[in-house]
């Protein structure tokens, strides 16, 4: 590569950097606003409504309660894929041993402690205290007092919990809660901020379609009342190719989307091969592993569309 090249490369590296900047401190600063918004209140307060019932198998949550039937394999078998995990382990029950992951928008703890009982080091955040108020409560009731050793439940917004653990975690789970939240784009650049070199994404969610809106939310909700009526909003669903959009101009790479969808009447999930209702997404982080040649060349590769992705690494480390 002539130094011509690298010099235009890292001339607009610079320029695009302060850009880049000034984007990422905007989505950070508007998604502080957005822990305090009306609208994230009632989001909180609504989901805090059912925190009494949070542990109910047969309750409001039971569909959260039967995800992980789904979502816990997913993760793991995510994890193993991308060689995270030492091979010794690879076939036991603490499969997910040393693993540090973070649960964002954990509430009372249904995925978190399900993943520490696979030996992963877990960190639930949340903005409910009632939620983790539950979750902490269940966590001394556990049978298995090591579970304790294993899990930290916070109630902070995740903005501020970033600063702190800035590239820290092997993985970060969003699990049910991008559907939740108004400004996905701040939501999943502090997600990814909190990710280790090489880490790993892993997002469930509603998919943006009239399907879902039809069997998943208005019969779900409105006829079947499986969840609470108002859980979810059309306005605040997301299709997973706008996800991995967004997640592409953060350096991390969609490995993973799985469809699936929720039998109402078993109340069971399985996999489909459409992503109409729901679906399970893995990314990589894979800008921020790669050394500063390679970052050179992977631009002059790539072309100008990959500069942005540089930048945000930049910004990363900054």
């Amino acid at each position: 590569m002539s130094q011509q090249i690298l010099k235009t490369i890292a001339g607009v590296i610079k320029q695009q950097r302060r850009q880049i900047l000034l984007c990422t401190n905007n989505h950070v600063q508007c998604l502080t606003k957005l822990q305090h918004s009306d609208e994230t209140q009632r989001e909180v307060q609504h989901h805090g409504n059912y925190a009494n019932d949070w542990w109910n198998l047969n309750g409001a949550m039971k569909a959260l309660h039967s995800l992980n039937a789904i979502r816990v394999p997913f993760i793991r078998d995510g994890l193993v894929a991308r060689g995270n995990i030492s091979p010794d382990l690879v076939n036991t029950c603490q499969v997910l041993k040393d693993q540090q992951i973070l649960e964002v928008g954990c509430g009372g703890g249904i995925l978190t402690e399900q993943l520490a009982r696979l030996g992963a080091q877990m960190t639930g955040i949340d903005l409910s205290d009632e939620l983790i108020c539950v979750a902490r409560e269940h966590l001394s009731h556990v049978a298995d007092p090591k579970l304790c050793d294993l899990i930290q439940y916070k109630i902070e917004p995740l903005d501020i919990h970033v600063k702190d653990k800035l590239n820290y975690y092997d993985a970060v789970v969003v699990s049910e809660v991008l559907e939740h939240v108004e400004d996905k784009v701040a939501l999943l650049t502090s997600c990814v901020q909190c990710l280790k070199p090489g880490g790993s994404l892993f997002i469930t969610t509603l998919n943006k379609t009239i399907p879902m809106w039809l069997g998943g939310v208005l019969l779900g909700e409105y006829i079947l009342r499986i969840a609470p009526i108002g859980t979810h909003h059309w306005d605040k669903m997301i299709s997973p190719l706008d996800v991995q959009r967004i997640l592409d101009t953060m350096g991390c790479q969609t490995v993973v989307i799985n469809g699936s969808t929720y039998d109402f009447v078993r109340n069971t999930w399985r996999w489909i091969n459409t992503t109409d209702m729901c679906y399970a997404l893995q990314a990589w982080d894979v800008i921020q592993s790669l050394s500063m040649a390679a970052l050179m060349s992977f631009g002059v590769i790539h072309g100008a569309g990959s500069i942005q992705r540089i930048c945000f690494m930049l910004y990363r480390q900054k």
